[in-house]
């Protein structure tokens, strides 16, 4: 984004740890529209555009559509986001199943719903009123917050427990976990370990797994390493490569030289509730 802020804010208690953290970005564009990279980090997330919409390419399909209010799933391959004028959001970053509290009969794997769709088209556009006329960062952040905590049904306390510890231990190990001694180390059965993941985030184990540790060898890259510490932790470098491209859209090594603003805000440091 350019000649802009974006702000990350915690998210409170009462969201029942479905939500990771909420953000607003506001920014100005010049005349000709920036594109960025969004890459998938594993989580579903619920935009809301305040401003002037931009719109959400899909570099392998080649079809696009309006970046408006949006609630979408975990992402399998990027996107790029092509924006002008004066563009205004507010999000929430959901837990990785965070949207099977939220739209508990779909999950959303890379499809885009619309908020009218979902809420109707006099609710979704109350809640835009209602963010717009709230001072941008916390004060509309909060009440993203509590429309988010309005709609929330509770996952099962034993269901919730178990993808808390399966899904931390993916993310402690940067991705880089076998799905027999994942299942061990969280002490369910293979099985049980399946049917979690595909009831609650939508993909098996494994490509959850290959998700999480490419999210963070973009993160290498990011803060400023190279593309061989980019592509680290794969016993293959040509299925390292492979997944980068696949997840990205483009090389490692012509990553750094495209726009990926985006790409890096999502790399920020969650922050303290």
């Amino acid at each position: 984004m350019a000649d802009g802020c974006y702000a990350r804010h915690p998210a409170p208690p009462d969201l029942g740890g479905y939500v990771e953290a909420l953000w607003t970005a506001e920014a100005s564009h010049g005349a000709v529209p920036s594109r960025e990279i969004l890459i998938p980090n594993g989580r579903p997330a619920l935009v809301v555009a305040l401003g002037d919409p931009g719109t959400r390419h899909d570099p392998l399909t080649g079809t696009a559509h309006p970046n408006d209010g949006v609630l979408f799933g975990i992402t399998t391959r990027p996107y790029v986001l092509e924006q002008s004028g004066r563009s205004s959001y507010a999000g929430a970053q959901l837990a990785p199943w965070g949207l099977a509290a939220l739209l508990p009969r779909e999950r959303l794997v890379d499809t885009f719903l619309p908020l009218a769709s979902w809420l109707g088209a006099a609710e979704a556009a109350r809640l835009a009123d209602d963010l717009r006329g709230r001072e941008p960062g916390r004060a509309r952040a909060g009440g993203l917050a509590a429309f988010v905590a309005a709609r929330l049904t509770p996952i099962a306390p034993g269901t919730l427990e178990a993808l808390r510890a399966a899904v931390g231990l993916v993310d402690a190990a940067h991705g880089a976990v076998g799905v027999a001694g994942l299942a061990g180390k969280a002490g369910v059965s293979y099985s049980t370990l399946y049917r979690l993941f595909t009831a609650n985030l939508g993909l098996p184990p494994k490509r959850y797994c290959e998700l999480i540790r490419y999210y963070h060898g973009v993160g290498a890259l990011l803060r400023g390493g190279d593309a061989g510490r980019a592509l680290a932790g794969y016993y293959d470098q040509a299925h390292a490569a492979r997944d980068f491209k696949r997840f990205t859209g483009v090389s490692a090594s012509s990553f750094k030289r495209i726009h990926h603003g985006i790409a890096r805000l999502m790399h920020q440091p969650d922050p303290a509730a």
